[in-house]
Order: structure tokens, then sequence, then C-alpha cells
């Protein structure tokens, strides 16, 4: 009978120690551009005095958690490219890099290894379909934009969407919405070749059932969500919540990007309403991911933003007499006279200056500490103070993935002098959308395609995994670590 107990209690603890080593299956990273605290401040007291419930709380609120300097590798204030490229590599990033190792400068914050510039990182989202998870990006932005780009491209230019676009496509996402028309249209006969839908509308949308779908719903970026014609555009909610529903169908799990892109957009406008309504649209796409994990209680999220943004603030100089006694009326009744973004209605702005109190200092973006929020099944969360790459560290933690992206790099992006020391291989990079690589070997032709997944070996198409990478700065091609002649 006591050998029977013991047993019992070995395998308890056996299962319990099982349970306790059990990994996050999914992972939810979700990013309000350029979101500072006071605008999430400003957003609840809005709501609050909108509703009349003075115990509004956002989907977020339980699950705050810490604070996060994020910063590019070289200064204190951030751009959404290097550090919406820190969360998914790990690695910090100058201005405008997009999910590449930094060039070293005189003034870096972090040590830099110099022989490492330009080196294309591997991305959470490429190491999530390395283990045949699914992979969705939903942005309000175009679909080739710095944030959702840092996910599945590779460059030291953001602003070469071109390039970016091209890589993304070939990447082989399997969900992707948001805007971005225009860089779409080359690539949409191939992508339906790959067995993708092509979305354009809402009614498309709405109807499809496929498992692998791009919806582009703009020329670029969205409208502001107060410009919008919400029944041609799909909200940032309801593309959350169609894209889980498409991924969570994968049993391997999946990793999804949620970006309220036009937060930060507004915010470089110095347009206080539709940064507000822009974060409470964020909100509600928060609340269908949140809703989702506590269901299935296998899924990570977490909500944080890459920078803050115009240092938007409660109070102005129209409240440095009587700050204390400015009631929330005070704050948001000026704002009633607007129906359309400053975009649209730029006159009212000379007007809002005059009776606004909420105050801006910049048109650009700003250094102070972003919030932090998690949700985890178990509550297995970061406290206190952390940097953005150890952002990213707790999500590689949390799926048990030890130097997984270190390797993938090695496997993904090696330069092709060091995949073939002893030939000369011949770049053609006149146009830097379709640069090549060509190399001669016992008489047979081996031509490697930037941008792209694929080679073309004696005459045959070979299709890679990851995508192929040029850099002209240094004028390599990183390639897959896979000898192929």
């Amino acid at each position: 009978m006591l050998k029977k107990i013991i047993i019992i209690l070995i395998i308890s603890c056996q299962v319990l120690v099982s349970i306790a080593q059990e990994k996050i299956k999914n992972v939810i990273l979700m990013i309000p551009d350029g979101c500072s605290i006071s605008l999430v401040s400003l957003s609840r007291y809005y709501e609050q005095w909108r509703t009349g419930n003075l115990e509004y709380a956002f989907a977020m609120d339980p699950y705050l958690c810490g604070l996060v300097r994020s910063t590019c590798s070289n200064a204190p204030i951030g751009d959404s490219a290097p550090t919406g490229s820190c969360y998914q590599t790990g690695q910090p990033a100058q201005k405008g890099n997009i999910s590449i190792y930094p060039v070293k400068t005189d003034h870096d914050l972090y040590p830099i290894d110099s022989s490492l510039a330009y080196q294309p990182l591997a991305t959470l989202l490429e190491s999530a379909k390395s283990e045949n998870k699914s992979t969705g990006i939903v942005v309000t932005c175009q679909f080739s934009h710095a944030t959702p780009a840092s996910c599945a491209s590779h460059y030291y230019d953001r602003d070469a969407e071109e390039i970016l676009a091209k890589q993304m496509v070939y990447n082989n996402i399997d969900v992707v919405l948001g805007g971005g028309q225009k860089y779409i249209a080359p690539y949409v006969d191939y992508l339906k070749s790959q067995g993708y839908e092509v979305l354009f509308d809402k009614s498309q949308f709405l109807k499809s059932n496929s498992n692998k779908y791009w919806g582009v719903f703009d020329q670029t970026g969205l409208p502001f969500y107060m410009d919008q014609d919400t029944t041609q555009i799909p909200s940032l909610a309801e593309m959350t919540q169609k894209a889980i529903s498409t991924l969570s169908q994968n049993e391997n799990g999946f990793f999804l990007l949620v970006e309220g892109s036009q937060v930060d957009w507004a915010l470089h406008n110095q347009d206080a309403k539709a940064a507000i309504i822009e974060f409470l649209e964020f909100n509600k796409a928060v609340e269908v991911a949140i809703q989702f994990a506590m269901i299935d209680q296998n899924t990570l999220v977490i909500i944080v933003p890459d920078h803050g943004t115009s240092g938007i603030a409660m109070g102005n100089k129209n409240t440095t007499i009587g700050y204390s006694k400015k009631s929330l009326a005070q704050f948001f009744e000026p704002l009633q006279i607007q129906t359309k973004s400053l975009n649209i209605d730029p006159i009212l702005r000379k007007k809002l200056k005059k009776t606004s109190l909420i105050g801006f200092t910049t048109l650009g973006h700003t250094g102070e500490d972003l919030f932090l929020a998690v949700y985890h099944p178990k509550n297995d969360i970061p406290l206190g103070h952390i940097k953005n790459y150890e952002v990213h560290q707790y999500i590689t933690q949390q799926w048990g993935w030890d130097q997984k992206l270190q390797t993938l790099t090695k496997e993904y992006y090696t330069p092709h002098y060091q995949l073939y020391p002893n030939l000369k291989g011949e770049i053609n990079d006149k146009d830097k959308v379709c640069p090549t690589l060509t190399y001669e070997i016992d008489g047979k032709i081996i031509t490697y395609f930037g941008n792209t997944n694929y080679a073309i070996v004696d005459g045959k198409k070979v299709v890679f995994e990851s995508i192929i990478i040029y850099i002209d700065k240094n004028k390599t091609f990183y390639l897959p670590f896979k000898k192929i002649m």
C-alpha cells in the first residue's frame, strides 16, 4: 500500500512539473504606435467624461505591470523602425533600420560589433514560422510601414517600401490586414498562385473563409477612424478578431502582431481628438485579444508602445492659472466641435489652440519610458523597469526558445562570400527591387533573386523557407545556408 502511495506521489509530481514547464503556444504582440502614458490617461478620462462612468477602465488596465525604456542603439529617442525591430530581434538598432544589425557609432548606448553591420536578424515572426506556427500582421497603416515591416523584412532604410513590401510578400505570412494596395499591386497574381485570397473591401473581408489572405483596404495607410467609411473598411478590432479566428486553427500555435498605427500619425499632426479615438479603437482590439486569451489559456498578450510621440499632455498654457480647478468638461467640451481629423478640417486647429487645455511639446517623437501590460494565463509576467530588448527576451523565454533566433539568423542569412568562399559571384544591382547574384559552377548557372525566396539553378526554380536579402551598402547577399550546387 505504501509503495502504491509513493508511486502515485511520484507520478503526481511529474505531472505538476510537466504543467509548470509547459510553454506558451500563442503570442499576440500589440503596439499602440507612439502612445505615451499621457495619451492613455487622456483617453481614459475622455471615455469617463463621455459615458458618465467614472469607473471606466481599459482592457489592459488590470494587466499593467511595468515600464519599458525603448531607444535606438545610438540615441535615447526611438523611431518605429529600430524599436519595432528590437521587439522582433532583441537587438537595439539605428533610426530607419528594419531588423538588421546596426552600424557602430561613437555614441552608441549599447555595445555594437562593427563586423556585424547590416546583418539581417531573424525575427519572432520568422522563428514562429520555422516551428510551423501560423503568422499574422494586423495594422492600420500600410503593411510595408516600419512596425509591420520589422516582422518580415530586412533593410537599412524604412522608406524603401517597395523593397520591404516585396520581401514581405515572399516571406509566406499567413494573414496580413491593413492598408497598402499601392505596394501589393505588383504581386496580386503571385499571391493568388500561392493560395492566398486578396481582399480589397469590407464585403470581401467578411465573406472570406480562407486560411491564407491579404486584406488591403486603402492605397497606403487607412484613414483615421473618425474619417473612415466603415462600410468599406473593417475596424482594427474586426481585423484582429478575424486574424485570431484564422490563425488559432493551427494546432502548433501562432504569432500575431497588432498595431494601432494611426495613434502615432494623429500625434504627429498634434490632433488630440483623432489620437484619443485611435487609441480607443486600439483598446477594442485589445479587448478581443484578451477575451480570446482568457478562454484559450495558452496565449500570451503583450501590450507595449514603441516610443512616445508629440509630448501630448493633459494641461497647456491655458491651464497655467487655475489648473487644479479645471473640470473634465473643460478639457473635452472644446473637442466636441471636431467631427473629422485635422487633416480633413485644418481650419479648426487655430480655434482649438485658443480653447483646448491639451498641450504638445513637439511634432516628433519623445524619449520617455513606456507602459507595459501583459496577460499571461499563469501570471508569469515581467515586473518593474525593463529595456525594449528584454521584451523580446521575455517572449522567447515564454516560447522556450534558447538561442533559437541566433541559430536561425545563421541558417537564413549567411553572407554569400561565406557560403561560397572559393567562388566569385556576379552582382547585378541596377534594379534595387530586383537585384541578382549569379555563380557559374562546373558549367552550370545559379542565380539568386534578391527580395524573393528563390533561386534558379540550371534552369530550375528552387524555393527556400527564408527570403534572400541584398544590402548595397556592403555589396552583400544574405542567403539560406544551403549550398544547392
